[in-house]
Protein backbone atom coordinates (compact mmCIF):
# COMPACT_ATOMS: atom_id res chain seq x y z
CA UNK A 1 0.00 0.00 0.00
CA UNK A 2 1.48 3.31 -1.47
CA UNK A 3 -0.98 6.09 -0.30
CA UNK A 4 -0.57 10.05 -0.96
CA UNK A 5 -2.58 12.57 1.12
CA UNK A 6 -2.90 16.31 0.71
CA UNK A 7 -4.72 18.91 2.99
CA UNK A 8 -5.22 22.17 1.88
CA UNK A 9 -7.99 23.57 4.03
CA UNK A 10 -5.64 26.35 5.28
CA UNK A 11 -2.98 28.42 4.00
CA UNK A 12 -0.35 26.14 4.66
CA UNK A 13 -0.42 23.05 2.49
CA UNK A 14 0.04 19.92 4.27
CA UNK A 15 1.32 17.07 2.43
CA UNK A 16 2.06 12.99 3.72
CA UNK A 17 2.71 9.53 1.69
CA UNK A 18 2.60 6.50 3.82
CA UNK A 19 2.92 2.75 3.27
CA UNK A 20 1.57 0.16 5.88
CA UNK A 21 4.83 0.94 8.14
CA UNK A 22 5.88 4.54 7.66
CA UNK A 23 5.12 7.69 6.28
CA UNK A 24 6.58 11.24 5.29
CA UNK A 25 4.64 14.32 6.34
CA UNK A 26 5.58 18.00 5.23
CA UNK A 27 4.04 21.74 5.77
CA UNK A 28 4.52 23.81 2.98
CA UNK A 29 3.62 27.72 3.18
CA UNK A 30 1.71 28.14 -0.23
CA UNK A 31 0.85 32.41 0.61
CA UNK A 32 -2.52 31.43 -1.18
CA UNK A 33 -0.85 30.39 -4.44
CA UNK A 34 -1.98 26.59 -3.92
CA UNK A 35 -3.33 26.00 -7.29
CA UNK A 36 -0.34 26.99 -9.08
CA UNK A 37 1.85 24.81 -6.68
CA UNK A 38 -0.13 21.47 -6.57
CA UNK A 39 1.34 19.57 -8.91
CA UNK A 40 4.55 20.82 -8.05
CA UNK A 41 3.85 20.06 -4.13
CA UNK A 42 2.55 16.26 -5.16
CA UNK A 43 5.48 15.39 -7.72
CA UNK A 44 8.51 16.50 -4.86
CA UNK A 45 6.54 13.87 -2.46
CA UNK A 46 6.65 11.46 -4.90
CA UNK A 47 10.63 11.76 -5.89
CA UNK A 48 11.30 11.89 -1.92
CA UNK A 49 9.77 8.17 -1.67
CA UNK A 50 10.93 6.91 -5.16
CA UNK A 51 7.57 6.57 -6.81
CA UNK A 52 5.83 7.29 -9.31
CA UNK A 53 2.52 8.20 -10.07
CA UNK A 54 1.42 4.40 -10.97
CA UNK A 55 2.71 3.23 -7.57
CA UNK A 56 0.38 4.55 -6.02
CA UNK A 57 -2.36 2.40 -4.37
CA UNK A 58 -4.84 5.17 -2.78
CA UNK A 59 -5.26 8.67 -3.18
CA UNK A 60 -6.52 10.50 0.23
CA UNK A 61 -7.76 14.02 0.58
CA UNK A 62 -8.61 16.40 3.68
CA UNK A 63 -12.54 17.20 3.24
CA UNK A 64 -12.90 19.97 5.11
CA UNK A 65 -13.81 22.54 6.83
CA UNK A 66 -11.86 25.29 5.32
CA UNK A 67 -10.67 27.44 2.38
CA UNK A 68 -13.29 27.36 -0.36
CA UNK A 69 -10.44 27.57 -2.79
CA UNK A 70 -8.27 24.99 -1.14
CA UNK A 71 -10.48 22.44 -0.61
CA UNK A 72 -12.20 23.00 -4.15
CA UNK A 73 -8.80 22.78 -5.71
CA UNK A 74 -7.45 19.86 -3.65
CA UNK A 75 -10.62 17.84 -4.56
CA UNK A 76 -10.76 18.58 -7.93
CA UNK A 77 -6.79 17.82 -8.56
CA UNK A 78 -7.53 14.35 -6.55
CA UNK A 79 -10.38 13.35 -7.89
CA UNK A 80 -8.66 13.75 -11.50
CA UNK A 81 -5.52 11.52 -10.38
CA UNK A 82 -7.99 8.85 -9.06
CA UNK A 83 -9.85 8.69 -12.18
CA UNK A 84 -6.59 8.47 -14.22
CA UNK A 85 -5.29 6.21 -12.05
CA UNK A 86 -8.10 3.97 -11.31
CA UNK A 87 -7.39 4.31 -7.90
CA UNK A 88 -9.70 4.89 -4.98
CA UNK A 89 -10.03 8.30 -3.16
CA UNK A 90 -10.30 8.29 0.49
CA UNK A 91 -11.95 11.45 2.11
CA UNK A 92 -10.27 12.28 5.82
CA UNK A 93 -12.28 15.14 7.68
CA UNK A 94 -10.90 17.65 10.22
CA UNK A 95 -12.77 16.45 13.18
CA UNK A 96 -11.86 12.83 12.96
CA UNK A 97 -8.69 13.63 12.82
CA UNK A 98 -8.79 15.96 15.75
CA UNK A 99 -10.65 12.95 17.50
CA UNK A 100 -7.82 10.33 16.40
CA UNK A 101 -5.28 13.13 17.87
CA UNK A 102 -6.79 13.86 21.08
CA UNK A 103 -7.03 10.34 22.09
CA UNK A 104 -3.57 9.37 20.89
CA UNK A 105 -2.62 12.07 23.13
CA UNK A 106 -4.58 10.86 26.63
CA UNK A 107 -7.93 12.91 26.47
CA UNK A 108 -11.10 10.76 26.98
CA UNK A 109 -14.64 11.76 27.57
CA UNK A 110 -17.20 14.24 26.40
CA UNK A 111 -15.36 17.31 24.58
CA UNK A 112 -16.51 19.88 21.76
CA UNK A 113 -14.22 20.55 19.01
CA UNK A 114 -14.84 24.09 16.78
CA UNK A 115 -13.36 25.56 13.91
CA UNK A 116 -13.65 29.27 13.68
CA UNK A 117 -14.55 30.45 9.88
CA UNK A 118 -13.61 33.60 8.50
CA UNK A 119 -16.06 35.87 10.45
CA UNK A 120 -18.52 35.44 12.86
CA UNK A 121 -18.98 31.59 13.08
CA UNK A 122 -17.65 28.69 14.23
CA UNK A 123 -18.21 24.96 13.09
CA UNK A 124 -18.80 22.53 16.46
CA UNK A 125 -18.82 18.74 16.91
CA UNK A 126 -19.42 17.26 20.18
CA UNK A 127 -17.59 14.27 20.63
CA UNK A 128 -17.51 11.13 23.28
CA UNK A 129 -13.65 10.03 22.56
CA UNK A 130 -14.59 7.08 24.91
CA UNK A 131 -16.73 5.82 21.80
CA UNK A 132 -15.00 7.64 19.48
CA UNK A 133 -18.43 8.86 18.47
CA UNK A 134 -18.86 12.29 17.08
CA UNK A 135 -22.20 14.68 16.17
CA UNK A 136 -22.46 16.08 12.70
CA UNK A 137 -21.56 19.28 12.29
CA UNK A 138 -23.18 22.55 13.27
CA UNK A 139 -22.77 26.28 12.72
CA UNK A 140 -22.72 28.22 16.05
CA UNK A 141 -21.29 32.32 16.84
CA UNK A 142 -18.37 32.15 17.44
CA UNK A 143 -19.16 34.17 20.67
CA UNK A 144 -20.90 30.67 21.63
CA UNK A 145 -17.69 29.04 21.65
CA UNK A 146 -17.50 29.15 25.31
CA UNK A 147 -18.76 26.16 27.67
CA UNK A 148 -18.53 24.30 30.47
CA UNK A 149 -17.65 21.39 28.09
CA UNK A 150 -13.82 20.92 27.75
CA UNK A 151 -13.46 22.23 24.23
CA UNK A 152 -10.35 22.28 21.65
CA UNK A 153 -10.14 24.43 18.47
CA UNK A 154 -8.96 22.75 15.43
CA UNK A 155 -5.58 24.86 14.55
CA UNK A 156 -7.01 27.79 16.59
CA UNK A 157 -6.78 28.78 20.07
CA UNK A 158 -9.00 31.79 22.59
CA UNK A 159 -9.38 32.26 26.43
CA UNK A 160 -12.46 29.58 25.53
CA UNK A 161 -10.48 26.72 23.99
CA UNK A 162 -7.03 24.87 23.82
CA UNK A 163 -5.66 24.57 20.32
CA UNK A 164 -4.99 20.91 18.98
CA UNK A 165 -3.11 20.60 15.86
CA UNK A 166 -4.27 17.27 14.08
CA UNK A 167 -0.71 15.32 13.91
CA UNK A 168 0.36 13.19 10.91
CA UNK A 169 0.45 9.87 13.08
CA UNK A 170 -3.02 9.92 13.64
CA UNK A 171 -4.12 10.55 10.00
CA UNK A 172 -1.62 7.77 9.09
CA UNK A 173 -3.65 5.11 11.45
CA UNK A 174 -6.95 6.61 10.14
CA UNK A 175 -5.94 6.20 6.21
CA UNK A 176 -5.10 2.66 7.24
CA UNK A 177 -8.15 1.66 8.62
CA UNK A 178 -9.77 3.70 5.43
CA UNK A 179 -7.80 1.77 2.91
CA UNK A 180 -10.24 -1.57 3.22
CA UNK A 181 -13.50 -0.44 2.11
CA UNK A 182 -11.55 2.10 -0.16
CA UNK A 183 -13.12 1.34 -3.98
CA UNK A 184 -12.29 2.13 -7.38
CA UNK A 185 -15.08 3.62 -9.91
CA UNK A 186 -16.33 6.99 -10.65
CA UNK A 187 -19.22 7.18 -8.40
CA UNK A 188 -17.35 6.04 -5.35
CA UNK A 189 -14.96 8.71 -6.31
CA UNK A 190 -17.52 11.26 -6.87
CA UNK A 191 -18.70 10.54 -3.10
CA UNK A 192 -15.59 12.61 -1.22
CA UNK A 193 -17.04 15.76 -1.37
CA UNK A 194 -15.78 19.01 0.83
CA UNK A 195 -17.32 18.23 4.24
CA UNK A 196 -18.33 22.15 5.06
CA UNK A 197 -16.82 24.63 3.22
CA UNK A 198 -16.27 28.10 4.49
CA UNK A 199 -18.30 30.83 2.33
CA UNK A 200 -15.56 33.27 0.48
CA UNK A 201 -16.00 37.07 1.60
CA UNK A 202 -17.29 37.45 -2.22
CA UNK A 203 -19.88 34.88 -1.81
CA UNK A 204 -20.89 36.32 1.57
CA UNK A 205 -21.29 39.83 0.90
CA UNK A 206 -23.24 38.71 -2.38
CA UNK A 207 -25.81 36.97 0.13
CA UNK A 208 -25.92 39.84 2.32
CA UNK A 209 -26.81 42.34 -0.68
CA UNK A 210 -29.29 39.90 -1.91
CA UNK A 211 -31.28 40.46 1.60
Amino acid sequence: MKYLFIDASENLTHIQSGTEKDFVAKTIDTNRDFAAKITEICDNMLQQQGWEQKDLTHLVVCTGPGSLTGLRVACGFMRTMAMVLDKPLIGIDLFKWAARTAISEGINGEVRFVMPTLIDKAFEVKANLAEEKLSEPILIEKTAIASTTETFGIRYESPDCKKLMPTPEALHKLILEAVSEAKTGMNEILKVLPLYIIPSQAERKLKEAAK
